[in-house]
């Protein structure tokens, strides 16, 4: 099948769902709900009780996730029955605090309507059973049958129906699912057929792509669609909702529950900015929920949600890119390997990125991206997940740029340039947070964006430690900067503020208006110290002056990035213990944010 788009991929991930005998996964016709609770019944028809399905987990109740005839319900969609499944307006006539009776009683008429047409095609003694009931019941009655006081509950959820004794629920009976699969491949009235643009053949076409993709951040609860008409405006050559972008019932059914599917695992999804982020291969592999920790939790990411098996397995795999090993835990090289960005529109929903590429492609890219980030002051087995990175460059979650998400991660997975935004959002936090703590200001995931995209953009040298050697002036004007601040640290023990508050953006922008006068300060702060500090730090400031050649009016982007780095790495060089006086390769003792 030709995959130059993500719904042929997804069609053949549902094919690769149904062969595996641990996916419970919907057939054509059939969808997974969320019940609540289950009416159970004599077979005579009689009620016996309502039930809970709901299950405990943590210190909420979640409802049990059953195949049930037929899709998701619409809102707003007028009197809709479901069939043997439904909210208990629909199986009961019944709705806590009702304020349309009228419409809750048209709801259980047409409900039982649809079973009792049905009674005669359908022969099956525990479905008669229902029918039977659905005849014989008051809604008034409901406070004389055990259990009702579930039905209480605001939103009380879905229900089923349940002979009691009986394993299993009237749904799953075997006559009852013969006629569902019967009834589903039955074209709707006025359905149309046409040439797929899937397949190419000729088939039933889907007026509707069903069911609905739930579980994207920020998307319609009920669900949306991923193809979908609700304008004339949208529309052209007379053709109504989704027959403008014709594809098969079939296909449609196969590629939406695929998705859903996706999305509801947490193993095969991330949430990148406003992107919720799912990623699959043709064949099982471990690069899929290797993958997940390398995005990052979908929760804000912190140590507790990142300490986990999968993330240590992620921090392994960096472990050894930084040593040049061979990449661990992408297994089959040569696998298809997908990646879809989606982001909620209204009722729809968009496609922020596809991202087609192999395993091996994809530990190659991301090992180059991990060597890009290396840089000194990392927290050993924290390693620098997408999300982390993007955290980086907005002061809430909220405010990181939506577009910017889906670019980072196209130019992770495909080896591209960095977006030009990741740096300037990286700078501009930089500078914004000057006068905030230091771990705040320039910490080792902010150093190692800025290496990273100096090193892809601007194809600049830039080392995981301190040089001394580097060939760039505005390198070591922040090393200067560090310097300068140092000493006066060690001056003044203690000091609530030092010239990095006052002066470090100012200086990593426009140079030649702070560096005069600061160097004047040090002159003052030098002073204060023994002789035997103030001779290494004097040779210390004379030998990073010597680099610089002038100091310019003005640093260009990539050059206050410079700036940064050389700042950072000073700082950490001072806090660098050295095994040896002629050490050359500095040991990291504990790494110091700045």
């Amino acid at each position: 099948m030709n995959h130059s788009g993500p719904i042929p991929a997804l069609m053949d991930y549902y094919q690769r769902l149904i062969g595996d005998p641990n996916q419970d996964v919907a057939p054509l016709g059939f969808s997974r709900q969320k019940i609540s609770f289950r009416v159970v019944l004599e077979l005579s028809g009689r009620p016996v009780a309502f039930q809970e399905t709901r299950q405990q987990e943590g210190k909420r109740l979640v409802p049990l996730s059953l195949t049930v005839p037929g899709q998701a319900k619409s809102s707003g969609a007028g009197i809709n029955p479901g069939f043997l499944w439904d909210n208990a307006q629909y199986l009961l006539g019944v709705k806590a605090d009702d304020p349309k009776p009228e419409r809750t009683q048209a709801a259980f008429t047409a409900f039982r309507k649809r079973h009792a047409d049905l009674l005669n095609e359908i022969q099956d003694e525990q479905y008669a059973a229902v029918c039977h009931f659905l005849e014989q019941w008051n809604p008034a009655d409901v406070a004389a049958v055990s259990g009702h006081e579930l039905l209480q509950e605001p939103g009380s959820g879905f229900g089923v129906f349940q002979i009691r004794g009986q394993a299993g629920y009237v749904h799953d009976r075997f006559a009852v699912q013969e006629y569902w699969r019967r009834a589903s491949v039955v074209p709707e009235q006025g359905a149309l057929q046409g040439q797929s643009l899937v397949c190419g053949r000729n088939t039933v076409l889907a007026r509707l792509h069903e069911p609905k993709i739930k579980g994207v951040f920020d998307a319609q609860s009920s669900g949306a669609v991923l193809v979908g008409f609700n304008a004339d405006a949208y529309t052209s050559y007379g053709k109504t909702q989704s027959y403008n972008a014709p594809v098969g019932q079939d296909e449609a059914f196969q590629y939406c529950t695929a998705l859903n599917k996706l999305l509801e695992d947490t193993t095969h999804r991330a949430r990148l900015g406003d992107a919720t982020v799912v990623f699959w291969s043709d064949r099982p592999t471990e690069t899929e929920s290797l993958l997940a920790a390398l995005f990052g939790a979908d929760a804000a990411a912190d140590t507790a949600s990142e300490d986990s098996t999968t993330t240590q397995r992620v921090a392994h795999f960096c472990d050894a890119v930084k040593r040049g090993l061979p990449h661990e835990g992408f297994d089959g090289t040569g696998v298809p390997f997908y990646i879809l960005g989606l982001s909620p529109n209204a009722a729809r929903i968009s496609v922020r990125f596809w991202l087609p590429t192999t395993t091996g492609e994809l530990a190659d890219h991301l090992a180059r991206h991990v060597r890009d980030l290396d840089v000194i002051g990392g927290r050993e087995g924290q390693p620098l997940t997408v999300r982390r990175l993007l955290m980086d460059t907005a002061r809430e979650a909220k405010d990181i740029p939506p577009q910017l998400a889906g670019e980072v991660a196209r130019a992770i997975i495909s080896g591209l340039r960095y977006p030009q935004a990741l740096l300037s959002a990286v700078i501009r936090r930089i500078r914004a947070d000057q006068t905030s703590s230091a771990g705040q200001m320039l910490s080792h995931s902010r150093a190692a964006i800025v290496k990273a995209c100096l090193i892809r953009n601007y194809q600049m040298e830039v080392t995981v430690a301190l040089n001394t050697d580097h060939p760039d002036p505005a390198y070591h004007m922040g090393r200067l900067f560090a310097a300068l601040e140092k000493t006066q640290e060690d001056a003044l023990p203690g000091i609530n503020k030092t010239i990095k508050d006052a002066y470090y953006s100012t200086a990593s922008t426009t140079p030649a208006s702070v560096f005069p006068r600061v160097i004047r300060l040090h002159q003052h702060h030098i002073e204060k110290l023994d002789r035997g500090r103030h001779i290494n730090r004097e040779r210390l400031v004379q030998s990073i002056i010597s680099q610089i050649t002038a100091f310019p009016a003005h640093l260009p982007l990539e050059r206050q990035g410079l700036f940064h780095l050389g700042y950072y790495h000073q700082r950490q060089d001072f806090f660098t213990k050295r095994e040896s006086t002629v050490a050359t390769t500095p040991t990291a003792e504990e790494p110091v944010n700045v």
